[in-house]
């Protein structure tokens, strides 16, 4: 199986869209996931949520330790 992973996408639509584009082109993916940091910078942050959701695409949270 193979996999997408996507993350940091700091409400950049236009740049979430062209992600999304050039994994739906290829054949060989199975699954996408997003890593997180979906919001902030960029003016976009509900169209990007709504994109994920619309798209069923899950998230897989990381769990941050600092040493």
């Amino acid at each position: 199986m193979r996999y997408a992973l996507i993350s940091d996408i700091h409400a950049n639509l236009p740049a979430l869209r062209a992600v999304l584009a050039d994994i739906d082109a290829r054949q060989n993916v199975d699954a996408i996931y997003h890593l997180g940091d979906l919001t902030g910078y960029a003016p976009w942050p509900n169209e990007v949520v709504q994109t994920l959701r619309d798209r069923g695409i899950p998230a897989l949270p990381a769990i941050m330790i600092q040493p």
